[in-house]
């Protein structure tokens, strides 16, 4: 983290890290060898070469060129060809592998190449044409004469942020693509992980032609071969009502489970000579292939990669602990994309692990029941709330709810994944060799049936599902950063614990509830009193009314989840929702909603909206009312607004819109700087 932070994209930033990363190296060598009773001096030194490498890893691995960033950070909203001129040339787009579809629009991650330039930009390729989707692949490389545009943060405050998301994947730039604009096309070899996603869609084939509903088999491809694009939006909201999400997406769950059925079936091997490590390697081998057959997704290999790490420990004749396997992980892993990092998914994985490698076998030795049956629903319920107390804080901050139920579903559902996923992976394997009868399919069916109507059942009860959660983002830190400490300080042979309690974690409330003080009293962000959301269906206003904060609307479509994301956002409940009226009055002055019928009464030095594409003369208007600002919302179309905002600029007239500048927030009083 702190060498993805203190990365400084320039054009000589890669000879710079490598140059310290050197001195590091030697110096630490001259400091280890010359005097090793200085320790703590070589593990400083350790720690700050680690800095250095990732600083260098991470520029050298970032997705924004060189010759692109300086201009680039200096307008990081707006769109603009990567080149910063209008194409006129064809460069080619070499598609690397398939990325998750969004409704649809189909997506793949490529590679750009400009003319002249045999560096390539990591992008994200966008079809939603049906003709060019046939084309499409993971083999193909195409010429067009389009450019990549950067990735725009949301536009509404509290939204989903497709940058953030994107940038977690080590993606800055977007392209979308339709048939008329690719002019040649050829194949190229397939990578590691296109060649898995093309074995992944073939035995997707097997199941998409089996005999059962068509919702048993959308869940089938989910969770047996991790593509999620057939569920609907209602099964996704059971399962996360249930808490039970995780089950959909392939994970440390789904090689848990395999791994111990290979190590089941693998058990006799233990009596041979060196039989242990024979089944180690057998292991591993297996492993991979499942992973390669899953198609090499982030998820799957994160969990394969830290299962591999205990393999290859037994291999090798070291044992490593669980929390010293979490590390190398962690390391192995960011080292091979430090974009993860900032992944919601790298972060769910990781915080479930540290916690399970900790919690079920301390909670072991405090008590053990003797009955069998009675100690296995113990030990599911003990690994549920060990995965929520790691996940927990994550889920509030991101998807702001938090299931109640979750331990029921563990003690339902988590016993029969194991014969779904056994039988799943059997009748899927068993497809390549010959045709599987029916019935083998059909008892799949009837068990995953008893799941939904368990999952059902769970998520019927609305009221253990807490909706509508804030966690905002020091909180959120404070939470893991006394986490880690506890998790570190008391595994770590060479530190007691009585200082951990008496000492570390003292100092570190201090210090974080010193900050939460400093922020709470110097850095807080009034709540806008205005704000105009960016919306292309209708008109949405959220203003500060006496009898509280009320949202206004005009237009067909009443739905606004924009409205419940910004009360989220600033921690303010909305108190009514009203019909947005012609005139009003904000800060004192008139406020004019002008829509399509281009009708406006005569108000003048006010503030005037434009919504709904107003068939207005807009010199005209500006000299009947000569307003102090005018504004324009996403219901207007853009090339309207490109209309407006050149005349304004040769009237000389203040105008905001926004598709150039996102929500409009002001606060009292904000606006009269532009009069």
């Amino acid at each position: 983290m702190l060498g993805h932070f203190s990365a400084i994209p320039m054009p000589d930033s890669r000879l710079i890290y490598l140059s310290i990363s050197l001195v590091l190296i030697i110096s630490y060598l001259l400091s280890f060898y010359l005097n090793p009773k200085l320790w703590w001096i070589c593990r400083i030194w350790f720690f700050t070469l680690w800095i250095a490498l990732g600083c260098l890893h991470f520029t050298w691995s970032r997705a924004l060129p060189d010759s692109a960033s300086a201009e680039l950070d200096q307008h990081p909203l707006k769109a603009k060809d990567l080149s910063g001129e209008k194409a006129t040339h064809l460069n080619a787009v070499v598609i690397k592998h398939r990325l998750k579809p969004w409704g649809q629009t189909t997506r793949y991650m490529a590679h750009y190449y400009q003319k002249n330039s045999h560096k390539p930009t990591r992008i994200v390729l966008l079809c939603r044409d049906t003709t060019l989707i046939q084309l499409l692949g993971p083999d193909k490389t195409l010429w067009t004469n389009s450019s990549p545009k950067i990735i725009e943060r949301n536009k509404n405050p509290g939204g989903f942020d497709q940058k953030s998301y994107y940038y977690s994947q080590g993606i800055e730039f977007a392209m979308t693509l339709s048939a008329n604009q690719v002019y040649c096309w050829r194949l190229h070899p397939l990578s590691l992980r296109a060649k898995a996603q093309k074995i992944n869609t073939k035995l997707a084939q097997y199941w998409r032609d089996a005999a059962i509903s068509a919702q048993a088999q959308a869940l089938a491809l989910a969770i047996i071969l991790g593509q999620t694009q057939d569920l609907t939006i209602e099964v996704k909201s059971q399962f996360a009502s249930a808490g039970a999400l995780h089950v959909l997406a392939l994970s440390g769950l789904h090689v848990g489970l395999v791994v111990l059925l290979l190590q089941w079936l693998l058990r006799p091997l233990k009596a041979l000579p060196f039989g242990i490590k024979i089944q180690a390697v057998i292991l591993l081998v297996l492993l991979w292939s499942y992973a390669f057959i899953c198609g090499l997704s982030p998820s799957i290999t994160r969990a394969v990669c830290m299962f591999s790490i205990w393999q290859i420990a037994q291999i090798i004749g070291r044992p490593v602990s669980g929390s010293n396997s979490v590390l190398l992980c962690l390391i192995l892993l960011l080292w091979w994309s430090p974009y993860w990092l900032f992944s919601v998914g790298f972060q769910l994985s990781f915080s479930a692990v540290m916690a399970l490698t900790y919690l079920p076998s301390r909670l072991k030795k405090i008590w053990r029941p003797q009955n069998r049956i009675y100690r296995y629903f113990i030990q599911l319920s003990t690994v549920g709330a060990a995965a929520q107390i790691g996940v927990g804080p994550l889920s509030i901050y991101y998807f702001h709810q938090f299931p109640l139920m979750f331990w029921l579903s563990n003690l339902i559902v988590l016993p029969l994944m194991t014969p779904l996923l056994i039988l799943g992976l059997s009748n899927t394997m068993g497809s390549l060799i010959t045709d599987i009868p029916n019935i083998f399919f059909e008892l799949w069916d009837e068990l995953l049936h008893v799941i939904l109507k368990a999952v059902v059942w769970i998520a019927s009860h609305e009221h253990m599902l807490l909706k509508d959660l804030n966690l905002n983002q020091y909180t959120l830190w404070s939470y893991y950063a006394i986490a880690l400490l506890l998790w570190w300080g008391l595994q770590h042979p060479w530190v007691p614990r009585k200082i951990v309690f008496r000492t570390f974690l003292p100092y570190l409330c201090c210090i974080l509830l010193a900050g939460y003080i400093s922020k709470t009293l110097w850095r807080r962000d009034p709540v806008p009193q205005l704000t105009i959301l960016h919306r292309f269906d209708n008109t949405r206003l959220i203003v500060h009314a006496p009898e509280g904060f009320k949202e206004l609307f005009r237009g067909k479509n009443k739905m606004n989840p924009d409205g419940s994301d910004w009360s989220r956002h600033y921690g303010v409940k909305l108190k009514a929702e009203k019909p947005l009226p012609t005139v009003m009055t904000f800060d004192g002055l008139p406020e004019i909603v002008v829509d399509s019928t281009g009708v406006y009464p005569p108000v003048n030095n006010g503030i005037v909206l434009l919504r709904a594409n107003a068939n207005i003369h807009f010199e005209k208007l500006v000299n009947d009312l000569t307003p102090c600002i005018v504004l324009a919302d996403g219901s207007n179309a853009r090339y309207v607004i490109e209309h407006w905002r050149e005349r304004a600029h040769f009237l000389n007239q203040k105008f905001l819109d926004t598709y150039s500048s996102g929500a409009i927030e002001t606060s009292d009083g904000q606006f009269k700087k532009y009069f």
